[in-house]
């Protein structure tokens, strides 16, 4: 398909009901975002009117119920190219999940158009960082932009691993081997080729923004993914307090996961208290 449009705005739901915090989001969305085409992604034969009552302009976009009946079933949504091809006529998509929240609608001075994807940044031990936690590559997805195509390419070229990953499950497959390497590696590397390398060929359960930013860009070194100082302007989620100091003392365009750190993100966000 042509590439018509530069972004798209995918807003994933899987309720008919919208929590204030979550309404309080989707308004910020139509206030910053309406520019883009939005499409609301919900489970076919969802009623879908308590979002369109707050905003009307939003484009409907029925998936299988199934891609959204737990967290593991829409990790894998993220990671399907049927996914990707529903909006192949843009070259970037914007996940706006709506436990995030979008400050600005520019877009363009965070950077994030250089980028195949850029989210808030990780700290070591991700959701369980330390404030003094260093940064890391990679980003959280539920605030994010990526390269539909580049996407694309990706996992159309996942077929290319596969003996690969078969030649590693036949190494796994002897206990001795397999407990001597899992000694050595502290069960990365069996968690590596099961959940990571072959998160195309296994069903074990995969976060699709640790696919995205950290495992691809190891598979296909073309994969740009945004370094930790960039993301910082785009968006925050752990660590709020300090990525504000690293940035500056400005806000970034967006953040993710706000509701969880009410003390800092109540100063910028008008939540009823």
């Amino acid at each position: 398909m042509k590439v018509v449009e530069k972004m798209c705005v995918v807003i994933p739901v899987h309720q008919p009901d919208l929590t204030e915090g979550q309404a309080l989001s989707l308004q910020a969305c139509a206030a910053h975002l309406s520019a883009h085409h939005c499409y609301l992604v919900f489970p076919q034969g969802m009623d879908t009117r308590a979002y369109t009552a707050i905003f009307p302009q939003l484009r409907l976009q029925p998936v299988d119920a199934a891609w959204l009946t737990s967290v593991e079933r829409y990790n894998r949504m993220k990671l399907s190219p049927t996914f990707y091809q529903l909006f192949a006529g843009y070259e970037f998509m914007l996940t706006y999940e709506l436990d995030a929240y979008i400050f600005s609608d520019d877009i363009e001075a965070t950077g994030a158009f250089d980028f195949d994807y850029i989210g808030a940044p990780f700290f070591k031990g991700y959701w369980d960082a330390a404030p003094d936690a260093p940064l890391i590559n990679g980003g959280n997805s539920g605030f994010s932009v990526r390269n539909i195509a580049s996407c694309l390419k990706v996992l159309g070229s996942m077929h290319l691993f596969k003996r690969k990953w078969k030649m590693y499950q036949v190494l796994l497959a002897s206990q001795r081997l397999k407990h001597w390497v899992n000694g050595l590696t502290d069960y990365r590397y069996e968690n590596y080729v099961n959940g990571y390398f072959g998160f195309a060929f296994s069903e074990k359960h995969v976060n699709e923004d640790l696919i995205w930013s950290r495992v691809v860009p190891q598979m296909f070194p073309w994969f740009k993914v945004a370094d930790p100082l960039t993301a910082i302007k785009f968006s925050f989620e752990y660590n709020p307090e300090r990525l504000l100091q690293l940035n500056g003392e400005q806000l970034p365009l967006g953040c993710h996961a706000w509701e969880k750190h009410p003390d800092f993100w109540k100063k910028y966000i008008p939540v009823n208290t």
